[in-house]
């Protein structure tokens, strides 16, 4: 589940937390699937809006609902982008490798990621561990989610004998206010900077003119 601020609700159930595990654990043991319903307080059954340059997080917890007591649960988790594929629980660590996982016990992790690519995004949990019978058993979930752009920016350029005039427009591509920090134009080779809120320029035979409407 992604940490998120959740939302109140009056009168209408909300589906449970989202735990590692699903229809791969038996009837002997296994991971849960869900736990905890309230009509009041409600978590994002899915993602949000999640935009670049954010910082992901998210809560992962895996719980012995059966009778049985497991050993050796090994829990992963690991993020797929379009380029690349970036572990977010190092397997084999003493936390993510229990060498017993007794009944109604549980186990929970956080874990985050920094956002550098647009596009879509997979988070994958997937969880071994062995049965009393020694028999190993292996769950796995996906949760994919989209990145989007929150800002939009379009150039124009208009040459000025030996100058160029560089238009940038920012739109907030997000549904709510955006505060911006800085905003610094990085000039090519050949070619150098000149803020004008700091004045006019010094005469120089290539000047890159920032200018923002």
């Amino acid at each position: 589940m992604r940490l998120n601020r959740p939302h109140f609700y009056t009168g209408a159930p909300c589906a449970g937390l989202s735990l590692l595990g699903g229809g791969g654990a038996g009837a002997g043991g296994g991971l849960g699937t869900e736990v905890g319903n309230s009509d009041t307080l409600c978590f994002p059954a899915g993602f949000g809006n999640i935009y670049l340059g954010e910082t992901f997080q998210a809560y992962i917890s895996a719980c012995n609902n059966g009778a049985q007591q497991l050993t050796r649960l090994e829990v992963r988790a690991e993020i797929q982008t379009g380029t690349k594929r970036l572990p977010l629980l190092e397997a084999q660590t003493q936390k993510t490798l229990l060498p017993n996982f007794a009944p109604r016990q549980c186990v929970d992790f956080v874990v985050s990621h920094e956002l550098k690519e647009a596009g879509v995004h997979i988070m994958i949990c997937s969880g071994s561990y062995l049965e009393a019978s020694g028999e190993e058993k292996k769950v796995r979930q996906y949760f994919k989610f989209q990145v989007q752009k929150p800002l939009s920016v379009t150039t124009k350029l208009q040459f000025l004998n030996n100058s160029i005039l560089l238009e940038n427009q920012i739109q907030n591509m997000t549904k709510a206010s955006l505060a911006l920090d800085a905003i610094k134009f990085e000039p090519t080779a050949h070619y150098i900077r000149h803020d004008l809120t700091q004045g006019p320029p010094d005469t120089v035979t290539r000047v890159l003119c920032a200018c923002i409407l």
